[in-house]
């Protein structure tokens, strides 16, 4: 109909009266019909009249201004009004209006009216002309008065402006319609004109009219008076009159119930605008209509309908606040006064009106209430609960019902009939849930409860609108009460809906008898019933109206259909999934829950039937979802369907998708054709069978569904599936391949076994010549499966093989090349067999044909071609003879020469392949004049250009024949020419690492590196360049076996003497090789160190240091730290044997190593050192030790930086442990260094080096006391607090136990003292001086104790004390100086010579102190010199050196100390430490020098005489003898000599004799120097 209609209106209206006529048809009640209506007028821009212009289309322009408004027809409205250019002015106002004429247009359908007036007031809106809509205004008001037009609708159009108010009482529907267009008119103009319309009110409240017109007037008045209530100002005076004159009304028992529900309605506002006032009156209210011994009935109403907007103006939250359920309860429960309980319904139902679903919560709170007033004995309280039932479950929302049902159906189970009376109707009120529970009632032994239930199913069937299902409800309900035990009429129902024709739609009361019904149909055994259940469920689908009408049955039926489509009977699974996709393209798809996400779900389970179900369900779903929802879903279906490492049940249901899913689309399944088709034929490769069966029955279904159709698209992914390298996908597409072409047959009406196929001329050759091309090709297959597959397809097709193939040779040979091109290498394979095949079958026949192809595809194809020639010669040469092959060899050989020196890598592979072949077909000669040839031209100046070409060439020879090849290659390239190495030559060694035989590559070796270290040591930057890239291409080939070899080369090029360049391509090499290999390197590691380290850390070549660097980094990375912490011997003598002085064989203390200092060269070696720091033997963790110090010495502050802390939190953590002392030293040390050379760096971990080292100072080893002491001293020279440092010391001087840590406490003291940078306080001065004289200058204390003691007391007096307290402490000196008792004189002598030296941090003292300490000495010095006592007279001849070092910097005479000369030559000779003696002699020569004296000759040979002694380091007996001479350093020899020859005589020989045998090391020592405190 609707076609005729779109086709009568393109060709057959002419004039305006039939364009009228159709438009007239517009005003119907179905909205189908309008939108056919709207479908046709849009046809009219196709129409010749219109076109021509002989035909005005105005006279559609209303309706399509109605259309535009309309459902699903507004956009096509909209687009035929702005198509045919049809404008908005006030004509078409009034011509809107005039459709509400009854005599036009009578019985308008309400949605008609409401059309009208949105229409009206969207074009006055547009027009915003007052004349206009003053003009309407009279239409309007004209025709209502005169009852000319429908009155509802004129009043619609009121409304819809906002025009006017009419109060004549008419219907109710008129009245409510009148009441909106009131509350329209205030709130589009209330804002601005509140006073006089709130006057206007309140005059006709005092007119006759208003009078006159009774309810209405008093309806009107209050609900137009709260609706002006919130645009009124807050000071009005108005505004605190208008609430106390709602609530007169509402309690009036005058005011009817529809007066009392306008005044709610308009309430909320008013108490929202006043909270105080209005929780006051929520009390009243609530008092009121719970007011026992009162019957106004109506007044009680009124206040519980008014408590129900006050909560609502308030808040919800008011509900709990007033505990307003709880007294709602507590009256339900009232059992004297009736009156109370009809309020508490009444509370109820005002509640439920003015909150809505705001009171859904306490819905279910208030049902057990309801249901208990229905058996109320009262009338009154029953009628009310019943009111209140009804208006609770209009408002509830679907959540709410669900809550409130359970109890409901309790309250049918009830024994009180009323009870379940009651229930029944509020059952009545949700028809969506009632039918089932009210079929269970329906044979209740109470007589009334069954009527009433029977009732209320009548109920539900007599509001049923559907004609066609209005005539069959008494049958629906028959079968619903008695079908259970009746199964015949069930199904005589079930037969007589699928025989109805349904011409209008299905409304919600006639679902609630048919879903019920179906479900049960759905639920029996009968394979009949289900499939007949299944098909009712789709055509409901297509006849409702709205979908929000089958919504509440939904959660019943989908589970009832899921479990149908997993039924065993295909039949009815195929009708469930129809039913399902009908579902899908009739209901939004959320009504539809987790149908969709389940049948993905159940595609995945282990049950062939329900994963068979799930997919036909689920392409019918998918083919109603539309080709976006596949083309979303087909990525994810395809994954699933192909991924391999899924479970089975998986890859099978996703597959078992395309089964149905072609038939499903039919023509709209084209998109997906190849995609899908390529999946299907990829699925034959899985290992598991029933996977590959499911996946090739889809693809038969697909080759048969779109076989004849779409032949060209199935081809594609047929041709690529019969050349897949898997044999299985091979053989499922020559399996598709014979069915596509029956298919093709059959839709041609030709036979499909004895056809010949070659000769159909109704098929088009290409096609014929392609396919038969490829199933002859595939007939070569290596399988014997494929091949036999391939023979039956190909024998039912073709019926005389040498004809056929004598017509096909042509394109066959055509397709072979296009085949031997391909990059789908099994394509390649096959098409080279097939070219085997027939030469071997035609010989020559097709040689003279084929070589002349193949000679000129191989020079002018491109890649692809030119591989696939030389995949086919290679075939041709493995099937011809020798002599057929002799005859073309002469064209052959030149065409190789230019494909082994091919651009891309799979041609010069495939050419040289061809090569081998011809080796072994017609012996060396094929062989040698290429690769001649090829060596020759490499050779050539010019080949700079092409040269890789020839490389390429030449390695692929190799690779497949070294035996032959390799020989030739070596003998020309390792001979150096005569204009030196060229780039080409060094590239062409590098062949030697595609050679496949592992030994044979390391055999050679030694041939190449040799010659490539040569060549870039000899070479600029770009051959050296080359030759890295060589030796790498080389060095990344080595295996295991062969590493030895590799190491010997690297160590040989790396500890080149001569080459500085041979030595960085050396270590570039290695870092190459070390960052990249995967080797085993420890055998090799030992020789690589050691010869890497010199390298990295000292090589005179700058730019090769830095290769040594990076090679010795990725060496650390490579090796794991445990590894290389077992090579921490030989890394610690490497890096000794760079800081040794190689003429004194120590150490050189200032040396720095530039690799250390400018290369980060700490980054690579500090973690080995770390790794046995933390985790060695107790030897391994000395040698760390020791090795980490000797690194921080011997690098540069700004280099250590960044790794003080990574080193010394190490250090820190294990110094505290139970190590050997030797360990304990060598770690005090490395943290001493780090206090020297990182400095403030270190400030973050003073306080624990502080605590560490006085730790320390109680260890039982001497040397680890001793370093402790002398770290202290440095540390407080940074330190921001020394004076607890210094208090614990003395203490400890004073009271320790244990004399050995005294000792250690007193040194310790003393290196404080001397590097504090302030003077100590006096309170700790005190504690010093307490401390250190009883153990300085005590007769009881040992001597050892005493030279500890006396050097702190000494630093004390020159850098600490006042000079009046200084005064004070020499006096004492003085008087043990004098005293008889020897430790007392031993004492005082080193702490004046403590107090005397100068040196480094001891700057000469004031003039006074100076005096005095000199004085004090030079009365002393001489009876010291002499005295009996050994260790006095040692302290005599120190106490000489340090009061020289104090008269040299004042610069007194040295006369004085001359005099003393001969007792300290004496003296000198009796020391008992013959190094204490040597080193004091030192200090005093080099006082004398700096004075201008000359040490006499007989202290000189007395000092000579005790340096070659025991015990005395021979560096302080040179430096001691060099004082003597007093020759400075980078003196020669001869001034040595001539400063010796000096001191002559008898008393010279000791000097003489010491001298002479050692000048040439006297003139590397200095004669004099700022020396430290060292006696």
């Amino acid at each position: 109909t609707q076609a005729a209609m779109l086709a009568a209106a393109k060709h057959l209206i002419s004039t305006e009266a039939t364009l009228a006529r159709l438009a007239d048809m517009f005003f119907a009640e179905e909205e189908l019909v309008r939108g056919a209506v709207i479908a046709a007028i849009a046809e009219l821009k196709n129409n010749a009249s219109v076109q021509a212009g002989d035909l005005d289309t105005s006279g559609a322009r209303a309706v399509l201004r109605l259309g535009a408004l309309d459902g699903s027809s507004k956009e096509l409205a909209r687009e035929t009004l702005d198509a045919l250019e049809l404008g908005t002015d006030a004509e078409l106002v009034l011509e809107l209006i005039g459709f509400t004429n009854a005599s036009l247009k009578p019985n308008l359908a309400k949605e008609v009216q409401v059309l009208i007036a949105k229409a009206a007031t969207e074009v006055l809106d547009e027009l915003d002309d007052a004349p206009t809509t003053h003009q309407a205004l009279d239409e309007l008001t004209t025709a209502f008065k005169q009852d000319a037009a429908s009155r509802v609708a004129l009043a619609r159009c009121m409304g819809g402006p906002g025009l006017g108010v009419c109060t004549t009482p008419e219907t109710s529907d008129l009245r409510d319609i009148l009441l909106a267009a009131g509350m329209a008119l205030v709130e589009k103009h209330g804002e601005r004109h509140a006073d006089a319309l709130f006057a206007e009110v309140e005059s006709f409240e005092d007119s006759g009219s208003g009078k006159a017109a009774g309810e209405s007037e008093k309806l009107g008045v209050a609900v137009f008076l709260g609706a002006l209530s919130k645009h009124l100002k807050a000071d009005n005076e108005k505004v605190a009159e208008i609430l106390p004159r709602l609530l007169q009304r509402l309690l009036d028992n005058s005011s009817s119930a529809s007066v009392q529900d306008a005044i709610v309605k308009v309430m909320p506002p008013i108490m929202k605008q006043n909270k105080e006032q209005a929780t006051e009156k929520l009390r009243e209210l609530l008092d009121i209509a719970l007011a026992p011994k009162t019957l106004e009935m109506t007044r009680r109403r009124g206040a519980a309908m008014g408590l129900g907007a006050t909560i609502k103006g308030l808040s919800i939250q008011a509900m709990a606040q007033h505990g307003i359920i709880d007294r709602i309860t507590e009256a339900s429960e009232n059992k004297k006064d009736h009156g109370v309980r009809q309020g508490a319904m009444f509370c109820v139902e005002g509640l439920a009106l003015s909150l809505a679903r705001l009171f859904d919560p306490y819905a279910a709170n208030c049902t057990p209430l309801l249901l208990q007033a229905f058996s109320d004995p009262k009338r009154e309280v029953q009628t009310a609960a019943s009111s209140a039932s009804k208006e609770m479950m209009k408002q509830l929302s679907g959540p709410g019902v669900k809550q409130v049902l359970p109890k409901v159906l309790e309250g049918i189970k009830d024994k009180q009939w009323r009870t379940k009376l009651g229930s029944i109707e509020l059952l009545a009120a949700i028809p969506a849930e009632v039918v089932p529970a009210l079929c269970g009632v329906i044979n209740d032994q109470h007589n009334k409860v069954k009527e009433a239930a029977r009732e209320a199913i009548d109920k539900v069937g007599s509001i049923i609108t559907s004609p066609e299902l209005k005539a069959l409800a008494p049958e629906l309900i028959s079968a619903l009460t008695d079908g259970a035990q009746h199964e015949h009429i069930t199904k005589d129902v079930l037969d007589k809906l699928l025989g109805t024709s349904f011409v209008h739609h299905v409304d919600a009361p006639s679902l609630s008898l048919v879903c019920p019904l179906v479900q049960r149909a759905l639920k029996e055994r009968s394979a009949e019933m289900k499939r007949k259940g299944a098909q009712i469920v789709g055509s409901m689908v297509i006849l409702i109206k709205d979908p929000k009408d089958i919504q509440p049955y939904l959660p019943s039926l989908l589970p009832a259909l899921k479990v149908t489509l997993m039924d065993p009977v295909p039949d009815v699974r195929a009708t469930v999934a129809k039913a399902f996709g009908t579902l899908a393209n009739g209901l939004p798809e959320e009504m539809l829950g987790d149908v969709m996400p389940w049948m993905f779900e159940m595609l995945r389970c282990s049950g062939s039937v329900e994963r068979s179900g799930a997919a036909h369900g689920l392409s019918e779903m998918l083919m109603a979802m539309g080709t976006e929802r596949i083309e979303m879903l087909l990525p994810d279906i395809l994954a699933n369907a192909s991924n391999r490492d899924a479970a089975v049940e998986v890859k099978e249901g996703y597959l078992g998708l395309f089964v149905y899913l072609p038939v499903a689309m039919g023509n709209a399944f084209e998109p997906y054709l190849e995609e899908v088709l390529s999946a299907l034929v990829t699925a034959q490769s899985d290992e598991v069978g029933s996977v590959r069966d499911t996946a090739l029955k889809a693809a038969q279904v697909v080759t048969k569904q779109f076989g004849a159709s779409h032949t060209s698209m199935l081809l594609t992914p047929l041709d690529e599936g019969i050349f897949d390298i898997d044999w299985r996908i091979r053989h499922a597409a020559v399996q598709l391949m014979g069915q596509l072409i029956e298919q093709i047959l059959r839709a041609h009406r030709l036979p499909t076994q004895s056809a010949e196929l070659m000769f159909c001329e109704q098929l088009p050759r290409d096609w014929r010549c392609h396919v038969l091309s490829s199933l002859y090709i595939v007939r070569s297959d290596e399988n014997h499966v494929v091949k036999q597959c391939c023979a039956q397809v190909w024998k039912a097709v073709v019926q005389n093989t040498p004809r056929t193939l004598k017509e096909l040779l042509p394109a066959l040979m055509e397709r072979l090349i296009s085949s031997l091109a391909s990059t789908n290498r099994e394509k390649q394979r096959v098409a080279a067999r097939c070219v085997g095949d027939l030469v071997g079958k035609l010989g020559e026949r097709v040689m003279p044909e084929l070589m002349p192809i193949f000679m000129n595809t191989l020079s002018t194809g491109d890649a692809h071609v030119r591989e696939g020639v030389c995949i086919g010669l290679a075939e041709l040469i493995n099937a011809t003879t020798k002599d057929l092959l002799a005859m073309y060899l002469d064209d052959l050989i030149p065409a190789i020469q230019q494909a082994i020196i091919d651009d891309v890598e799979s041609v010069r592979s495939s050419a040289s392949l061809v090569v081998a072949l011809l080796y072994n077909a017609v012996g060396p000669r094929a062989t040698s004049d290429i690769v001649t040839w090829l060596l020759a031209q490499l050779m050539e100046s010019d080949v700079e250009e092409h040269g890789h070409l020839f490389l390429n060439g030449l390695e692929q020879l190799v690779a497949k024949q070294p035996g032959a090849v390799l020989p030739l290659v070596l003998k020309q390239l390792s001979k150096k020419p005569e204009d030196g190495w060229t780039v080409t030559q060094v590239r062409g060694l590098s062949v030697l690492s595609v050679v496949p035989d592992g030994h044979t590559f390391h055999r050679h070796l030694s041939d190449t590196l040799p010659i490539i270290f040569a060549a870039a040591a000899e070479g600029d930057e770009e051959l050296q360049a080359v030759a890295l890239e060589s030796a790498g291409r080389l060095v990344a080939r080595v295996e295991q076996h062969g590493l030895p070899l590799l190491a010997e080369e690297l160590v040989k090029a790396v500890k080149d003497d001569e080459s500085a360049s041979k030595r960085a391509v050396g270590a570039r090499l290695m870092d190459q090789f070390f960052e990249n290999t995967s080797l085993d390197v420890v055998p090799v590691l030992q020789d690589v160190l050691r010869a890497i380290l010199p390298v990295a850390l000292a090589d005179e070549d700058e730019e090769t240091m830095a290769a040594g660097m990076k090679a010795l980094n990725s060496i650390v990375k490579k090796c794991s730290k445990e590894v290389l912490g077992s090579y921490l011997g030989d890394i610690r003598s490497s890096v000794l044997a760079l800081i040794t002085d190689p003429n004194t064989g120590k150490i050189d203390e200032g040396k720095l190593l530039p690799g250390l200092c400018n290369h980060n060269g700490l980054e690579p070696l500090y973690p080995i050192y770390q790794q046995g720091l933390m985790h060695g033997s107790a030897e391994a963790r000395e040698l760390a030790a020791k090795g980490m110090g000797e690194l921080v010495d011997h690098t540069t502050e700004a280099a250590l930086k960044p790794y003080v802390v990574k080193i010394t939190g190490p250090l820190l953590r294990i110094v505290g442990d139970r190590f050997p002392g030797t360990v304990k030293k060598a770690i005090v040390e490395t943290l001493r260094s780090l206090l020297i050379r990182g400095g403030v760096t270190l400030k973050p971990f003073l306080p624990q080096l502080q605590t560490t080292y006085v730790k320390c100072l109680s260890d039982p080893t001497d040397a680890v006391r001793q370093k402790a002491a002398e770290s202290l001293g440095i540390l407080v020279r940074i330190a921001a607090r020394t004076e607890p440092l210094i208090n614990e010391l003395a203490k400890e001087v004073g009271t320790n136990a244990d004399p050995a840590v005294r000792l250690s406490m007193a040194v310790a003291l003393g290196e404080v003292l001397l590097n504090v940078p302030q003077p100590a306080s006096e309170a700790a001065q005190d504690k010093i001086l307490e401390a250190l004289e009883p153990k300085a200058m005590g007769d009881d204390t040992e001597a050892n104790e005493r030279r500890a003691n006396a050097w702190p007391l000494g630093i004390t007096i020159r850098r600490h004390l006042s000079a009046e307290r200084a005064e004070q402490v020499l006096q004492s000196i003085g008087d043990n100086l004098s005293s008889s008792d020897d430790p007392c004189r031993h004492g005082a002598a080193l702490s004046l010579a403590a107090a005397c030296w100068v040196g480094p941090q001891m700057p000469l003292p004031e003039q006074a102190l100076a005096a005095s300490l000199q004085a004090l000495a030079l009365k002393a010095l001489p009876e010291l010199l002499k005295d009996s006592d050994p260790d006095c007279r040692t302290a005599g001849v120190v106490l000489a050196a340090a009061v020289a070092r104090l008269r040299a910097g004042t610069g007194e005479p040295f006369a004085k100390l001359t005099d003393c000369e001969a007792d300290m030559a004496a003296a000198v000779a009796m020391v008992p430490f013959a190094y204490l003696a040597v080193r004091a002699v030192r200090h005093y020569a080099a006082a004398a020098a700096a004075s201008g004296a000359k040490v006499g000759v007989k202290l000189a040979s007395a000092a000579a005489a005790r340096c070659t002694q025991a015990g005395v380091d021979a560096q302080d007996a040179e430096r001691a003898v060099a004082a003597i001479l007093n020759v400075g350093r980078g003196a020669g020899e001869a001034q040595v000599k001539a400063a010796l020859d000096k001191y002559t005589g008898a008393d010279a020989k000791a000097l003489q004799d010491y001298a002479s045998k050692r000048l040439g090391r006297l003139a590397q020592h200095p004669a004099d120097g700022d020396f430290a405190w060292d006696l």
